[in-house]
């Protein structure tokens, strides 16, 4: 499993069926295999965990199989069959480890189901209120995530019980649960390295098989961190590296993320042809099919389908309403809902949506989503200050990607309001920052808006005047990069290279590439 071997350890694992062992070990190596089987797309997955279920065994090896099989259910859309198994265990020893384990499993994969998930919830904080030690730490765990995403708990209160709960004996059941749902609270509170060591404790602790809830519940959280950074490398690679697409019926978290960095990246078209190979029609109503809802948005918007792009907006907060989902940090349709709106000249209902928008921000008040959504209430009603104030508020954030769009916003909106002199070094900084992030469409976008008026790149050694991107690939060009790695560098058309170095030519007043170095001023 260590060297991406699944099928091989597989084959392992049959062999030692093979020979005469006792149930203990064969219940254990039967749900091992099991997982490992549905993991990797074979038929007998689900049959080998029922199998490992019958065996006689201890509550804490059988609620290791009733989990492996209760996960495996829920994929396969089998939400009450796999909810069934997973009570008979709980109901076994009812305040035992195991049986809280069990519980726990039931709640976090009731988020698969719509009906279901409200159910377990209202189970869950009723027990609480009778007994905490009842569901114990990861039970109040889940509780707590669930205020969250309802809008109902502030960041900072969220952080304190994140760290009173990691402070309380775990246990080893349930920790992965703990783990993994603190790690996914703490994210939303640009805890960023906080989450990332919750992460890394779980998966490196190897405290569960590959078919566990948390499993994969733990790789959405390193995809939303990698994504909260503007990673999108880290994205994309995850992306390639997953092994079993074919076991969700729809799109997963990850899938989401991977079309949001393809757009980042400047690879649009590609986004657009990974999209496409979801039916959404078929895929099962979910908080993922909620966020690629909203990736599918902004892939729209990018592509200039404004209309198609609210549609998907709007669907997935009608989708998150249904699941008394409200708050912006799980997915921030309503501020790109706004700027739809605002496009097709619809400003007022822009202006709700953004002004709703921020009040939830606030509510949770972490720089990110505040950041956010002041950038969208600025651009919506015109207003630089709004713009200004997210600004200031994302450069104490982990979030480069929200500071490079806040800055972008406003220096665009300074510009148009006749204040060159404060936003044309908006625009610059804008430039840079996505430059060495390696964000494409941003840095475009800034290119472009410093293009439109007035001195926008630097100067060459006369003092001609280039545009950013004339800069950028002349000084490339003057570094020895032919035209092709110039391209491929800054994902651009090569016709689209040689147009800008032509334009760099003519305003420079030279004719063969080796001059360029001294009429930039670098000779």
């Amino acid at each position: 499993m260590d060297e991406a071997r699944p099928e091989d350890a597989a084959a392992f694992l049959r062999r030692a069926l093979r020979e005469p062992l006792p149930d203990t070990l064969r219940r254990r190596l039967l749900a091992e295999l099991g997982s490992l089987e549905y993991f990797s797309g074979a038929a007998d997955g689900i049959p080998h965990l029922a199998e490992a279920m019958r065996l006689p065994a201890p509550a804490h090896e059988r609620v290791h199989a009733a989990i492996a099989l209760g996960t495996a259910l829920f994929g396969r859309g089998e939400s009450r069959a796999g909810a069934q198994v997973l009570r008979v265990v709980a109901a076994e020893e009812p305040d035992s480890a195991p049986a809280r384990a069990a519980r726990v499993a039931l709640v976090q994969l009731s988020d698969r189901d719509l009906e279901l998930r409200g159910e377990m919830y209202a189970w869950l904080g009723a027990e609480a209120e009778r007994s905490p030690a009842a569901v114990g730490p990861a039970g109040r765990a889940l509780l707590l995530r669930h205020e969250v995403t309802a809008g109902t708990c502030s960041a900072r209160e969220a952080v304190r019980r994140v760290r009173a709960l990691l402070a309380e004996p775990a246990e080893p059941l349930a920790e992965p649960f703990l783990l993994g749902t603190l790690a996914a609270v703490a994210q939303w509170a640009d805890e960023l390295d906080e989450a990332e060591r919750l992460v890394d404790r779980a998966l490196l602790g190897r405290m569960f098989s590959v078919l566990h809830p948390m499993h994969h519940a733990l790789q959405n959280v390193r995809a939303d961190l990698a994504a909260a950074r503007g990673a999108w490398d880290q994205v994309l690679a995850a992306s390639r590296a997953r092994s079993a697409p074919s076991r969700r019926p729809g799109p997963a978290s990850g899938d989401a993320h991977a079309v949001i960095a393809l757009v980042e990246t400047g690879r649009t078209s590609e986004a657009r042809h990974f999209a496409a190979g979801f039916d959404l029609r078929e895929a099962p109503d979910s908080w993922e099919l909620n966020r690629f809802l909203y990736a599918r948005g902004l892939l729209r918007t990018a592509s200039g389908a404004t209309t198609a792009a609210l549609h998907d907006f709007l669907e997935c907060g009608r989708r998150q309403a249904s699941r008394a989902v409200v708050s912006p940090v799980v997915t921030p349709w309503r501020s790109a809902a706004a700027l739809c709106r605002l496009a097709l000249g619809e400003r007022e209902e822009a202006r709700r949506l953004a002004e709703e928008e921020l009040r939830l921000a606030r509510a949770w008040g972490t720089p990110r989503p505040v950041g956010r959504a002041l950038r969208v209430l600025g651009v919506v009603t015109g207003r630089a200050r709004p713009i200004g104030e997210a600004v200031g508020l994302l450069r104490d954030s982990p979030a480069g990607t929200e500071l490079i769009e806040a800055l972008l916003a406003y220096g665009r909106q300074l510009r148009a309001a006749g204040d060159d002199a404060a936003g044309l070094p908006a625009l610059r900084e804008a430039a840079a920052r996505a430059e060495r992030a390696g964000a494409v469409r941003l840095r475009a976008e800034a290119e472009t808006a410093l293009g439109t008026k007035g001195p926008a790149g630097p100067a060459g050694a006369a003092g001609v005047v280039l545009t950013a991107r004339e800069h950028r690939i002349a000084r490339l060009a003057s570094e020895g990069r032919t035209n092709g790695e110039i391209a491929t560098q800054l994902h651009l058309a090569l016709r689209t290279v040689e147009t800008h170095l032509t334009h760099a030519y003519r305003k420079l007043g030279i004719r063969r590439r080796g001059e360029l170095a001294g009429a930039l001023g670098r000779g």
